[in-house]
């Protein structure tokens, strides 16, 4: 029997760009983290309008879930641990908010120090 209350429109497509711009935003939540800084090629690429995420890494598997690496800056004095499970939270919930993906895994990958300003 054909169910008739779901009416199936077609498929959504979310570009990894989409990801990148999701967990830009909700980092900018995490006090004392940030992306890795944008090297001249990237810096390039945004004067042309394209964005780039250089800490930013979505892997999509073939059984469609999704594994987000981010490399990270932490802020001197900060309990690194801490921040790293308090940015895996804050991701998954903007993820979840907006995306209806399985996420497999968020891996924090804490590149340096940042000292000085906060």
């Amino acid at each position: 029997m054909k169910d008739d209350t779901k009416i199936d429109l077609g498929s959504v497509q979310v570009h990894k760009k989409v990801f990148a711009e999701i967990i830009a935003s909700a980092l900018k939540e995490v006090s004392g983290v940030k992306l890795i800084e944008k090297n001249i090629g990237n810096r390039l690429f945004e004067a042309f309008g394209k964005k780039e995420f250089p800490g930013i890494d979505v892997k999509v598997h073939d059984n469609h879930e999704v594994t987000l690496e981010l490399k990270i800056l932490v802020q001197y004095g900060i309990n690194i641990p801490d921040v790293a499970r308090q940015v895996q939270e804050t991701v998954k919930s903007a993820i979840d908010k907006t995306l209806d993906v399985n996420l497999k895994d968020i891996h924090v990958n804490v590149q340096g120090i940042a000292r000085g300003e906060k």
